[in-house]
């Protein structure tokens, strides 16, 4: 118990001590003064003493570094430093703050950086880039001669169409279009030497061949008046249905009507929008381009109202689903026809009876509307616009 009496009374001792040389390091005439740093930044540390202001005139700032360094009376130290009190020694210490360390050594690892990046072989070539951008002619120059390359590059690897021909030539190959081999298969047709073996053959390769333009056909006329009209003035409607009473299997047939019950579909509905909507200018151009496209007249004069009901006659479903749209479609303009077509007439009495029996067979499957129920609802449409 004495002894930690002793030892308290130590310790209580040695605070006392230390307490009065603080003071009266305080109260010494040259007190600490904390000055600007040079580049205006103020900062402090956890460590610092409390600031005293004093006169900073004749004041010897003392820079301080990362090791601590003892500070002499009448020096000053730069706002942000850290200072303490040596209590073994007496002697005021000082040294770098953190933010100042931080600042310090973040500058000068940039420099090193910029300055170990940055060779002179670089400065160099920056700059003759900078002239190059400046420079317009040779801006625009370095642009042809890409281009040029680039279209050297390309036309290196492919071969004129021409310079094909002459060589297949010469290794007796023939290159032929489809149209050239249209024409050449027509001539061979025509030939009085061709034997009815070699007209068939014939007749199914330009099958084939005529296949794939129509195609081509529809895709350019759907939904583009102009080029119907261009179609119709040029014989397009001729063509169609000497190509339409040449064909035997129906799919070409088929496909020629889907194609005029599109072109008619389309100019009536582009009429009908205009009735409820409000016209802008691009819905009344296409109105007057449909207006000069004169579709009706000619499926009339080329004889399509007598045409089209032969696709009836096919055993496709399909077939006969579009042939049926289509007269539908055409019903305004061949009415009168159709009522004196007795052989149309004949083939909706038979259809219709066919296809109510066909429906009875969805119902007992639970199939109310099938698509058979679908073609008698075309059937009878028909039958009754031609009452």
């Amino acid at each position: 118990m004495q002894l930690m009496t002793s030892c308290a009374a130590g310790a209580a001792l040695l605070l006392l001590l230390h307490c009065c040389q603080i003071a009266s390091i305080v109260g010494h005439e040259s007190a600490l003064t904390v000055v600007k740093n040079p580049d205006g930044r103020e900062g402090g540390g956890a460590d610092e003493e409390t600031e005293v202001a004093v006169d900073e005139e004749d004041l010897e700032v003392v820079q301080p570094t990362e090791d601590w360094q003892t500070l002499k009376p009448g020096q000053a130290v730069p706002a942000g430093s850290h200072v303490r009190l040596n209590l073994q020694t007496g002697q005021r210490e000082v040294r770098i703050g953190k933010e100042q360390l931080k600042y310090w050594t973040q500058e000068h690892r940039e420099t090193e950086e910029i300055q170990s990046t940055i060779s002179p072989d670089d400065l160099k070539w920056a700059m003759k880039k900078m002239k190059e951008e400046l420079n317009p002619v040779r801006k625009e120059t370095d642009r042809q001669l890409t281009v040029q390359h680039i279209h050297d590059s390309v036309a290196s690897k492919y071969r004129p169409l021409d310079e094909l021909k002459r060589d297949l030539a010469q290794l007796d190959l023939l290159v032929e279009t489809d149209v050239q081999i249209m024409k050449r298969l027509l001539d061979q047709f025509n030939s009085s030497n061709s034997t009815t073996e070699q007209r068939l053959s014939i007749l199914l390769e330009l099958e084939y061949l005529v296949h794939q333009v129509l195609f081509a056909v529809a895709a350019l006329l759907r939904n583009f008046p102009y080029s119907q009209r261009h179609f119709l003035s040029h014989g397009g409607l001729q063509v169609l249905s000497e190509l339409f009473k040449a064909d035997g299997g129906g799919v070409l047939r088929t496909r020629i009507v889907t194609m005029l019950y599109d072109m008619i579909s389309e100019k009536e509905l582009i009429s009908q929008a205009g009735l409820d909507l409000v016209l802008d200018a691009s819905h009344e151009e296409r109105v007057h381009q449909y207006s000069q496209v004169s579709l009706q007249g000619e499926l009339l004069e080329k004889g399509w109202c007598s045409l089209v009901p032969q696709l009836l006659e096919s055993t496709e479903h399909d077939y006969r689903e579009k042939a049926l749209r289509a007269l539908l479609a055409m019903a305004p303009m061949c009415l009168d026809q159709y009522r004196l077509d007795s052989s149309l007439l004949g083939s909706l009495l038979s259809l219709r009876d066919q296809y109510q029996e066909m429906v009875q067979s969805e119902m007992i499957v639970g199939e109310e509307n099938g698509y058979f129920a679908e073609i008698v609802e075309l059937i009878h449409a028909l039958q009754f616009k031609m009452k």
